[in-house]
């Protein structure tokens, strides 16, 4: 008999082979609570597709919001459940998604503040909806069937850097996910960078704590492909494509370089030329925007897959993983 442990991916992936089998589209709402902020997204599960429809978002940044002790303080618990009760109405009155298509998920990296009740009572009663909390190995699962394309399973690896933390995951040789995490995300990576007390640039400190954490990193070998996903590879790909972006989006080493040296020389506080540029810099913030390409540069490099494909993915997202186990 399957021990839990070994029956619930074997699970996961007959619900995602299968999944593709059912009739009619399912319209479902997500919010999600990360690192850098609080996303919404209407995903369509289609008979042959799954698809994101529509996504916003309020960048109010939770994970300054928790202290070193891992607790979130009490500002920032209003501050999440208000982002998530306007996000909800939008949904609700203008995405047309009924309340019982609604989930709230909170990342990895929320999942591991120490006041997660108090976070869960507050959603809760300004909702009536649950939070649902997800840990590194769910988030990693998630990401990598919402994010890789199904005939690139076996061939690819997938990569998604949040705003408190940074997930890689692959297709091992058994058809489970391996996968590892470093405690780094653009938000954090800013944060730590703010508070170390040297005479080194915003750029030199940033360095410095990411190759202190990038021993943790495990190759993932004979991957031909990397699929990347969040908001930091977004932006560079906006950047790379004046704001074009495709489904796929090559991105070479180059990019990541040049992000990061347009964005260490920002100083401007207000940007209002109708550029690519301009938009970053509002939406993310400079340090952000370098924190993010720098971890992104120095994690892809020393996996050693600038020398093979890099891809980011426009609709990918771990929500869409959730939902597949969740909700089929």
């Amino acid at each position: 008999m399957l021990s839990k442990n070994a029956f619930r991916p074997l699970l996961f992936l007959f619900i995602v082979l299968c999944h593709t089998a059912l009739l009619g589209a399912e319209h479902y709402g997500a919010i999600e609570i990360g690192g850098k902020g609080v996303k919404a997204y209407v995903i369509d599960i289609e008979s042959n597709l799954t698809k994101i429809s529509y996504r916003n978002g309020l960048n109010t940044s939770p994970q300054s919001g928790i202290t070193e002790h891992q607790t979130m303080n009490n500002e920032m618990v209003k501050q999440v459940t208000s982002d998530i009760v306007t996000l909800k109405k939008i949904l609700v009155s203008e995405q047309k998604i009924p309340e019982h298509n609604i989930f709230i998920i909170a990342s990895s990296a929320i999942n591991k503040i120490n006041n997660r009740p108090e976070l869960e009572a507050n959603v809760k009663n300004s909702t009536h909806l649950v939070l649902h909390f997800i840990d590194e190995k769910e988030e990693s699962t998630f990401a990598f069937y919402g994010s890789v394309p199904k005939e690139q399973w076996h061939k690819a690896s997938m990569i998604d850097i949040g705003g408190g933390n940074t997930k890689v995951a692959w297709l091992d040789t058994n058809n489970t996910i391996d996968f590892f995490e470093i405690p780094l995300g653009t938000v954090s990576t800013t944060q730590h960078a703010d508070i170390l007390d040297t005479n080194a640039s915003f750029q030199e400190k940033c360095s410095h704590i990411i190759n202190k954490e990038l021993s943790v990193i495990k190759l993932s070998k004979g991957k031909e492909t990397l699929f990347a996903s969040g908001g930091i590879f977004w932006a560079t790909a906006y950047l790379k494509t004046n704001g074009h972006l495709e489904s796929f989006v090559l991105l070479e080493k180059a990019d990541f370089e040049n992000l990061i040296a347009l964005f260490s020389q920002e100083q401007r506080k207000e940007c209002t030329d109708a550029t690519a540029q301009c938009y970053l810099l509002g939406y993310y913030g400079a340090k952000n925007l370098v924190a993010g390409a720098l971890l992104a540069k120095e994690t892809i490099e020393t996996m050693q897959f600038f020398n093979q494909k890099v891809y980011f993915v426009k609709d990918g997202a771990w929500v869409i993983g959730w939902l597949l186990t969740h909700t089929q």
